[in-house]
């Protein structure tokens, strides 16, 4: 079966299964145990989530800073953990929670120098795009940050992990005709969006964005109508591919993947090429200014 054709949900679970005995995925952070735990209390106690939040010093700062990113647009800012929890929710808290211990959990390698620094941006500008192009299909703006951090999560791990996958990952660019999941898959059997998506699931992420990270490169899949993918998860990937395409320090690899998945995504965030390079000045400014 080719990575790039939609899968059924037995034979996701089956893929999923057999990516987890090959690779070694990044264990669950126990303070995400914990958090969750306490989440999932009767009358969760904020103080506590409080408390051990603030008991990881980087952790909380995330939080905050977090909390206090301009495209949330909240009016307050927040000074503690406990005002972040406040403000953000519980659900917005963990996946913050999530998001910077994966990078904490996932060292990259120097030929990967930079890839959270570009997860950021992409996240950075997902959140404002939905502020740009509307909130539909149940995705908020802390719905499409979380995506952007997480979607591309499998490559590092994969590079990690297997022998040779340095220049499967590197050779993507001068095979434009084919996506990276394929390639993966021809040649190593797994590829990142699959490891991407079992890290999402062991991860607390919602079930949309495991799914929509699983995904990702599927054309086929993204120009189906709502009823056989749902709305909100193209709409998550829409959302990534077109602030790849925002971000100036994109390579040639995304501009591929744009040629392929690009009018797919135009269709489902419903705005025209033309108005998204119109955007892209405004994006900049946007991350200069925040990112």
């Amino acid at each position: 079966m080719s990575a790039d054709q939609p899968l059924d949900a037995a034979s996701t679970e089956s893929l999923l299964a057999q990516t987890l005995a090959r690779i070694e995925i990044p264990p669950r952070p126990a303070l995400l145990d914990m958090v969750m735990a306490e989440m999932q209390a009767d009358d969760p106690d904020f103080r506590e989530l409080a408390r051990i939040i603030t008991g990881d010093v980087g952790m909380a700062a995330s939080l905050i800073k977090t909390a206090n990113a301009p495209f949330f647009g909240l009016r307050n800012k927040a000074s503690t953990v406990r005002d972040a929890l406040t403000m953000l929710g519980l659900l917005s808290v963990l996946r913050t929670i999530a998001s910077h211990a994966l990078r904490e959990s996932v060292p990259v390698a120097p030929t990967l120098e930079g890839f959270w620094e570009r997860s950021t941006r992409v996240a950075y500008l997902c959140g404002w795009l939905v502020r740009q192009v509307g909130v539909k299909d149940g995705i908020r703006v802390d719905d499409a940050y979380t995506y952007g951090l997480f979607h591309d999560c499998g490559i590092p791990i994969l590079l990690r992990a297997l022998e040779g996958y340095q220049t499967t990952y590197s050779s993507h660019s001068s095979e434009p005709d084919r996506s990276l999941t394929l390639l993966e898959m021809e040649r190593h059997g797994v590829s990142h969006a699959m490891v991407g998506c079992a890290l999402a699931k062991g991860w607390f992420l919602p079930e949309i964005h495991a799914q929509a990270i699983l995904h990702h490169h599927d054309a086929e899949a993204l120009g189906q109508s709502p009823t056989e993918m749902p709305a909100g998860m193209r709409r998550l990937i829409a959302l990534a591919h077109a602030a790849e395409r925002l971000d100036e320090q994109s390579d040639l690899a995304h501009d591929y993947e744009w040629q392929r998945l690009g009018p797919a995504c135009l269709a489902i965030l419903e705005i025209s090429g033309e108005r998204l390079t119109e955007l892209k000045p405004e994006a900049q400014a946007f991350l200069k200014e925040h990112a």
